[in-house]
């Protein structure tokens, strides 16, 4: 009886403790085994109605922490953690005010509104003002933050659906906790066929929550947002921890915004977004991305 040369040789490998294969068991992480299945139009209208829906929101107890870094320097700086509230409204309006732990008094001052922003800080009596666009500071990144920076992470963006300006796409992504959604939007650049990623939202699939938010700029990876526990406010998710990573300015910044003191399109006062010069503070005028532009002054006595 002549035996096949393969079973002959499966025989011998498996003989003396020569396995062919061995079996190891993995341990699958739970929110892999709960990833729901979503379409790309399920998850476009989750976050145009579920998040995107606040288009006004107010926060009148929250904690600010922030934390630079100096690239002339070679150092971080991280700042304690401060109180404050802020206003938001779509589509560029927003007021921030940081308190001083200790004395419950001002400690910067922030306000955009369309193009133009204005900063407030007392202890060096200084008044920024100018073009939200960002006249880079490599040794003080402090004077690289503009409110309008905090907007789009308040305040989720609706994804463009319609028109022919934008796409969107999906893909799959996980990490060893999660899985996710990613949709990405694309701008298309006139009828050059050329198109530009500006953003990307991932959503955790376990739960189906928008937890992370990239912005991009000429393909560049300006904005990183990260979110964490979501509350429901009057039918929409307002996610109460936000982190904020800006890489060009050197900074980062986290909120965490008080459920109860969440108050989703309230009635906003006007001058509301407007930070009002002091008398007697330096004047700053910053004309946007061009350091010669910029101009310090000391502001006329009153009367």
């Amino acid at each position: 009886m002549r035996v096949p040369v393969v079973s002959l040789m499966v025989l011998l490998l498996t003989s003396c403790g020569g396995a062919v294969k061995k079996r190891v068991r993995m341990d699958i992480p739970p929110a892999h085994s709960l990833a729901k299945t979503a379409s790309l139009q399920q998850l476009v209208e989750l976050v145009n109605e579920r998040y995107a829906a606040a288009h006004s929101l107010s926060v009148s107890d929250l904690k600010v922490k922030f934390k630079s870094e100096s690239r002339g320097e070679g150092y971080v700086e991280e700042y304690r953690s401060a109180n404050g509230y802020l206003v938001v409204q779509e589509p560029d309006s927003i007021f921030v005010n940081i308190l001083n732990p200790l004395t419950k008094s001002t400690l910067v001052a922030m306000g955009a509104q369309g193009q133009e922003f204005q900063m407030w800080i007392p202890r060096e009596n200084k008044y920024l003002t100018g073009k939200i666009d960002v006249q880079l500071e490599e040794d003080n990144p402090l004077y690289n933050v503009r409110p309008n920076h905090f907007l789009k992470g308040i305040l989720v963006e609706e994804i463009p659906v319609h028109g022919r300006q934008h796409r969107y796409f999906l893909e799959e992504t996980q990490d060893s906790r999660f899985k996710y959604y990613v949709i990405g939007i694309v701008d298309v650049v006139g009828d050059s066929g050329v198109v530009e990623l500006t953003r990307k939202l991932w959503i955790e699939r376990s739960t189906l929550h928008l937890v992370r938010q990239h912005y991009y700029e000429r393909g560049k990876l300006i904005s990183v947002i990260d979110y964490n526990q979501p509350v429901e406010v009057g039918g929409v998710l307002v996610n109460t921890t936000v982190e904020i990573e800006r890489k060009r300015e050197s900074y980062s910044i986290s909120f965490e915004l008080a459920e109860g003191s969440i108050k989703l399109n309230p009635p906003i006062k006007e001058g509301t977004f407007q930070v009002i010069r002091p008398p007697g503070s330096i004047l700053q005028v910053v004309e946007g991305a061009h350091p010669d532009q910029a101009t310090g002054e000391r502001s006329p006595p009153d009367g």
